[in-house]
């Protein structure tokens, strides 16, 4: 006996579902189609097309014959002489038959029937390995099904019809072998219809799998199965997450699964061409309600996941109410280089990823347009030809170019590739006047993009810088002067270097601004990071890991450590604005690195020395610091320049203080009681960290404004900040303890914090919130705040009522006098200079004069501010500043030497020539010595000026290259004064009598008001204030301090005219012109009268 399953195709007049069974050569309708499709549920109805009035069905049913051959009974259902066949279902429904194939044919045994298909049929998946393979057979050609089921064969499914792909991967908990790496092994064979298996079943139940294929296994701890399955329609993302959870209980080895859909959800458009800068938006939609969407961008270079960072990239996800639906829109508004490329938007739910794809293409214009050279001059005489060229990147658009110059325009022509670059030559005679040669490239879309060479030319007699080249290589042409040049950095490296022409034809220092090729590959990196791109979990601390050794990235000069700074800041700006979180190594990579931007040995690569890139790398290591993720309650990173110490709070029980100390940075410590914390406590758990930052606020800039302009650090800095889930404010106050650089009440200190939103470049002080408690050289800081929170200690001296005026009326009668005093010395020089004592002492005096005139002129334009803001200036100030008083202090030192000479070796004469050379010597050439080596010593590692003055460091001990040379000299003249004072108290062995104290008195007085400012000891009230002294005490120094020396070359006027000697000359010196005026004019007058007489005479003649 054999059963024949039939494939019926007929025209139904009213939709609906009906089933036919055929048997003992008839037709018979049994009962209700509802019933009949209870009795064959796995009979599905495999396509339906529609008409406007009928509708066609393909059905299968089975026929079971009775004493008939196969052929004769096919022969007879075959015959077309019965089609089309009509049926009556009921009263009101009728159908045609309009065509009968067999498919399968089934032999019955007493084990049950063996089937196959028929010509141009075949078993589905789900019979396949529903039922096992008859013996002898190749697999899923004939299979053995028990009596009472009814599988049947059927069309060849066409995959290109299948409506969701699925590509999956098994997580399996066993060992993996090397058996598994070929599809020929038997362990791969048998793993591979285990898994297939599983799949086919859990599938089958509520979805139509088309095919499925195991594509391979790999290894990752355990066995990863990779495998691909074809679905036909009805498909919903309820069928599949359920059929998906079925296939990892069917798989009883199976840990986990993870699936990718494609199909069930849809990107529009789906091709998109745009042009460069221009808005780019795609609208992702599936018909379910999804838990999470995310954006990804898929190039040459590999997958890059996009999130919503900075302006440029908005993604936002809708949920239309009623409509059961999820939209997703991804938004461009600028689109560029970053933007082409295959988009995958993809909806997850329950470990099941729905993928759409749609391919965006934008027309390009150069990210940099490369010429060569940037810049040309040459000699009007010599006549040369010119050829220029422009390059840009090879970025896969078909780039028309063109130069213009003079008016015309012509096309330019492809001269080769430089490496990764296509250029563009132009030769042509050289111009006979300045001439600008515009290179534009034009993209299909018909946008352009231009850069300009300058071509000059230098006329005979103008001034030019001539052809020269640097130790690194980069040639400089000749150049007019007063121009700008700039021109490509050395082969490995990217940027340029540029560097000025004087006026009078002298070449400038080379301002370099090239950086290395692996710092620019990080920019880079940090930059598509920025433009909304990649794994931040991923690209961080691979970005970290390149720069961490300053050394191998080559940070060798400012544009490295700006390079660095930015880099820094939009890693941290990226991660806090998605609140990204970082494990300790991470976290200690980028502290690493900004801590080694804070070593001494990078201070003099910062562009300033009060840089508002410092301001910007703290701010992010503030930033990056509460993205600090660990399991610790406790955790510290303890590194040279900067050092951080958190703890966490997460139980109300056994809550400590928050108490943190930094003995290697001058026993810095933080206190928050556990009141404070308990109480933040009843909002959220909470995370304390604190940052200190041993030399990084030297760094910041100095622009702060109000009470603290001027300001100068005197401790290191430290940084406070709670975070957790929630936002929460400091319920209390955060007490901190300094260790000051310097202390004494001589100094204003005072708590203050860094404010980033203060005007100006990187922020300022403030004190707001901030209370101070002094104590010696411990400073207690409380504040009620914690926002991107630093304490400084201010060194900042309380300011004197009229000081400042006094000190600017001073310097300038001191000015006037030393003038008065320097031409009065001019014209009695001959008449008191009579004798080797006398010129001794006014060579001595002539010289402190000058040297004191241009110290004082100098010190006094650096009290302008547009002086101070030139460094070279301020630089040129300071060092002369430095020499002139140091010249003052020697040539004080060689009139008390040769004071105490004459009064110690009355009978010794020194020569004139010897006094001099010894004096030039000491006078001139030692404070030059002392002058030239504070500058070559401090300068290299910027210390050498100070921070709001052109004067002296303090800090890093500049200043004492004065202090000591001048306090010393002051102490010796000191002493030289007494021997003078105990000297005139005494009666001489000549003298008959003792001279009468009044007498006395008046000598000793004299003495010391004219030797005082001449030996510079009025300078003493200054080194008095170096001590610590009591309010009065110092306000009384400060004013005796600006009062005497301010008013100094007054005094020194003072003392020359208080010479009888110089008075007398200078008096004998007015009376002759005075006398000799008068003379020559009372000649003048009388020669008339004297010819009126002789002519009156002659008359009465």
């Amino acid at each position: 006996m054999k059963v024949l399953f039939v494939h019926i195709i007929f025209c139904l007049g009213i939709l609906r579902s009906s089933f036919a069974y055929l048997s003992s050569n008839h037709w018979k309708a049994k009962g209700s189609p509802e019933e009949e499709e209870n009795d064959f549920e796995d009979k599905r109805v495999r396509r339906q097309t529609s008409s406007e009035a009928t509708h066609e069905y393909v059905l299968y049913t089975h026929l079971l014959i009775e004493g008939f051959s196969t052929a004769e009974a096919e022969s007879r259902l075959m015959n077309s002489t019965m089609m089309p066949y009509n049926i009556s279902l009921n009263d009101t429904t009728s159908a045609n038959i309009l065509n009968l194939q067999i498919t399968t044919e089934c032999n019955i045994t007493n084990f049950g029937r063996s089937c196959v298909c028929k010509a141009g049929f075949l078993w589905n998946m789900t019979s396949c390995y529903t039922y096992p393979t008859c013996a002898g057979y190749p697999f899923c050609t004939c299979l053995m099904v028990p009596n009472g089921s009814v599988p049947f064969c059927e069309l060849p499914c066409d995959p290109s019809n299948a409506t969701v792909a699925l590509n999956g991967i098994f997580t399996l908990n066993q060992k993996y072998t090397t058996e598994l790496q070929k599809s020929s092994n038997p362990a791969y064979k048998t793993l591979e219809k285990n898994i297939t298996t599983a799949l086919v079943f859990a599938y089958s139940g509520k979805c139509s799998p088309l095919n499925v294929s195991i594509s391979g296994f790999s290894n990752a701890g355990g066995v990863i199965a990779h495998y691909q399955m074809l679905l036909g329609d009805p498909v919903t993302t309820g069928n599949l997450t359920a059929s998906a959870t079925t296939a990892v209980q069917l798989l009883q080895n199976a840990v986990n699964s993870t699936v990718t859909v494609a199909g069930m959800s849809s990107i529009e458009p789906q091709q998109l061409r745009v042009n460069m800068w221009s808005p780019i938006i795609l609208t992702c939609t599936i018909n379910e309600k999804m838990d999470a969407v995310d954006w990804y961008l898929i190039t040459n270079n590999g997958t890059d996941m996009i999130f919503d960072a900075g302006t440029n990239i908005r993604i936002s996800t809708s949920y239309p109410a009623g409509a059961g639906m999820t939209i997703s829109t991804l938004s461009i508004a600028r689109a560029d280089q970053w933007s082409i490329g295959t988009y995958l938007c993809q909806f997850s739910r329950k470990g099941l990823h729905y993928n759409a794809t749609a391919r965006v293409n934008v027309s390009l214009l150069p990210s940099e347009i490369i010429l060569k050279p940037i810049q040309l001059s040459f000699l009007a005489s010599a006549g040369n030809s010119v050829r220029l060229q422009c390059c840009a990147k090879i970025d896969g658009e078909s780039y028309r170019v063109t130069w213009t110059y003079n008016g015309k325009t012509e096309n330019a022509y492809a001269a080769g590739t430089q490496a990764d670059l296509q250029c563009y030559t132009l030769n042509v005679s050289a111009p006979s006047t300045d001439t600008n040669y515009n290179c534009t490239f034009i993209n299909s879309a018909g946008q352009k993009q231009s850069a300009i060479i300058l071509v000059t030319i230098i006329k005979d007699g103008e001034q030019f810088c001539p052809q020269t080249k640097t130790n690194d290589g980069i040639s400089w042409g000749i150049t007019r002067a007063g121009l700008q040049v700039t021109v490509c950095c050395a082969s490995g490296k990217s940027g340029n270097q540029t560097r000025n022409c004087s006026a009078n034809g002298e070449w400038m220092e080379v301002q370099d601004n090239c950086i290395s090729l692996i710092l620019k590959k990080a920019l880079t990196d940090a930059q598509t990071l920025q433009n909304g791109l990649g794994n931040l979990q991923e690209r961080v601390p691979a970005i970290l890991s390149v720069v961490t050794d300053l050394s191998a990235v080559s940070v060798n000069n400012p544009a490295g450590v700006t390079t660095l700074v930015s880099i820094l800041g939009i890693i941290s700006n990226v991660s806090a604005n998605m609140k990204v979180t970082f494990g300790a190594s991470v976290v200690t990579d980028f502290l690493a690195v900004a801590s080694n931007l804070s070593d001494a040995s990078f201070s003099s690569l910062w562009k300033t020395s009060r840089s508002p890139a410092a301001s910007n790398m703290m701010k992010s290591v503030e930033q990056f610091s509460a993205l600090f993720k660990t399991d610790n309650d406790t955790f510290d990173i303890l590194l040279p320049y900067i050092q951080l110490k958190r703890s966490s709070y997460g139980n109300m029980s056994n809550i400590d203080d928050y108490a943190k100390a930094f003995s290697d940075f001058n026993g810095v410590t933080t206190f928050i009681n556990k009141e404070t914390i308990t109480a933040m406590l009843a909002t959220d758990n909470i995370t304390i960290t604190t940052l200190v930052f041993k030399t990084i606020g030297y760094l910041l800039p100095n622009t702060t404004t109000g009470p603290f302009n001027g300001a100068q650090l005197n401790s290191v800095i430290q940084s406070t900040s709670i975070n957790s889930a929630v936002s929460i404010n400091l319920c209390g106050e955060i007490h901190m303890n300094f260790t000051t650089n310097f202390s004494g009440s001589n100094y204003g200190q005072r708590c203050a914090f860094w404010d980033f939103s203060q005007p100006g470049d990187g922020g300022g002080w403030s004190d707001q919130g901030c209370k101070s408690n002094v104590n010696e050289n411990l400073t207690i800081c409380s504040c009620n705040h914690l926002t991107s929170f630093a304490v400084l200690m201010s060194i900042n001296a309380e300011p004197l009522f009229l000081i400042d005026e006094i000190t600017y009326a001073g310097l300038a009668a001191s000015i006037l006098s030393l003038c008065v005093c320097i031409i009065t010395e001019c014209l009695v020089w001959k008449s008191i200079v009579r004798n080797n004592i006398s010129y001794f002492r006014h060579i001595s005096l002539f010289n402190i004069a000058l040297s004191l005139l241009f110290a004082d002129a100098f010190f006094f334009s650096a009290t302008f501010e547009s002086v101070k803001n030139y460094k070279f200036i301020c630089l040129s100030i300071t060092f002369l500043n430095h020499f002139f008083y140091l010249a003052l202090f020697f040539w004080t030192f060689c009139q008390s030497v040769m004071l105490l000479h004459q009064l110690l070796f009355v009978f010794h004469h020194v020569r004139k020539k010897i006094f001099i050379s010894l004096s030039l010597i000491v006078g001139y050439f030692i404070p030059a010595l002392i002058a030239t080596g504070t500058f070559f010593y401090f300068y290299p590692k910027q210390t050498y000026l100070h921070q709001s003055v052109c004067w002296l460091n303090p800090e890093s001990g500049a200043i004492y290259t004065f202090a000591i040379p001048a306090g010393s000299i002051i102490i010796f003249n000191f002493m030289i004064l007494m021997v003078v004072i105990s000297k005139l108290s005494r009666p001489s062995v000549s003298e008959a009598h003792r001279p009468e104290e009044k007498e006395t008195a008046k000598r000793i007085m004299k003495a010391v008001f004219v030797l005082t400012p001449v030996f510079g000891l009025t300078w003493s009230f200054g080194f008095a204030l170096l001590n610590d002294l009591d309010s009065l005490t110092r306000q009384i120094f400060s004013y005796g301090f600006a009062g005497l020396n301010a008013f100094q070359g007054f005094f020194i006027l003072l003392t020359c005219m208080t010479e009888k000697k110089v008075r007398d000359a200078l008096t004998k010196k007015v009376s002759s012109r005075i006398k000799s005026s008068t003379k020559s004019s009372m000649t003048k007058s009388e020669v008339p009268k004297k010819i009126f007489k002789v002519s009156t005479i002659s008359k009465d003649k």
